[in-house]
């Protein structure tokens, strides 16, 4: 690569997100791989990714590879996977030469921690606020509900700020977050509701502002968070989650959740990252605290999605 060459974006995971960055990072003139972590038989090609805008669709040719298939990579990393495929990916990316900060683009708890323990040194953490509607392989749409949060885990300022200059685009945006731990707690508990109630009551993510019920259940959930928050020193209050919960219900009406098409499809869920993490996180404190309706609901969608994949 010469001096002037620009360096690719490798986005890991080409699925509901991935593709959908990839293609708006391409459509904005910037170099961009979109990397199959999950399928090790495609050599460096193009494929034909349809976006959804403004009501039309958008054909964007994008680069693509198997990740067993790239000896290095040089440039900003993005894990944008399912992240139960965390480890996997970690390890694979620990035999190659990996030159460049690796940015998590996931939800959840502790979704970085196995990029942490493979010994890489530049991390960033991006909490998303985007809804992401798969229509087949290669289609899909896209509606951010705010610019992503991205803020350090290890790294520096400088960094942080070129990675964002680097992956922001209108119809996918980014912002820097000083206090990204604070933003993941934030989100992981508004996915708590969106990605518990909705799947278990087989509704798109509008429910909470139409249904005064469902917005109560998702207030409880709520509520027994911050009784764990509490107990970790962080700063968050009923009414701002159940603000961004009403908001993104309103924002993103009639379109499904990510857990939802998982079941639909017969794909494994991140409810291990969401409920189950929390339930966990709670019990390990002492005194243990128990967290019954975030568990139980973590355990009927964990069931839910087992029998689903079952009947794939």
């Amino acid at each position: 690569m010469s001096s002037t060459e620009e360096k690719p974006v490798y986005v890991i995971g080409a699925g509901a997100i991935g593709f959908p960055l990839a293609a708006c990072l391409t459509l904005a003139g910037r170099s961009v791989i979109a990397v199959r972590s999950s399928r090790s038989d495609i050599s460096s090609s193009v494929v034909a990714i349809t976006m959804h805008h403004n009501g039309r669709p958008v054909s964007v040719a994008v680069k693509t590879i198997s990740l067993n298939k790239l000896p290095k990579l040089d440039g900003i990393v993005v894990i944008a996977s399912k992240s139960y495929a965390n480890k996997t990916i970690a390890d694979a990316l620990k035999e190659k030469s990996v030159k460049g900060p690796i940015i998590v683009m996931q939800n959840g708890i502790g979704v970085e921690q196995a990029f942490i323990d493979a010994g890489f040194t530049n991390i960033y953490r991006c909490v998303l606020y985007l809804t992401s509607q798969s229509y087949s392989e290669y289609d899909f749409s896209v509606t951010p509900v705010r610019p992503s949060p991205v803020g350090i885990v290890n790294g520096n300022e400088f960094e942080l700020s070129s990675c964002i200059t680097k992956l922001h685009t209108d119809e996918f945006p980014f912002c820097r977050q000083p206090n990204i731990h604070r933003e993941v707690w934030k989100k992981t508990i508004v996915n708590v509701a969106f990605n518990s109630i909705c799947p278990l009551l087989g509704v798109d993510n509008g429910i909470f502002v139409r249904d005064t019920s469902a917005a109560q259940l998702a207030r409880e959930l709520v509520q027994e968070c911050l009784l764990l928050l509490s107990k970790l020193a962080i700063d968050l209050d009923e009414a701002e989650l159940m603000t961004q919960i009403m908001t993104i219900s309103s924002r993103s009406d009639g379109l499904y959740i990510s857990t939802l098409q998982d079941i639909n499809t017969g794909r494994p869920t991140e409810i291990e990252f969401l409920n189950l993490e929390i339930a966990r996180i709670a019990r390990a404190l002492s005194p243990s605290l128990e967290l019954p309706k975030i568990e139980l609901l973590g355990n009927m969608i964990a069931a839910k999605s087992q029998l689903g994949l079952k009947v794939k």
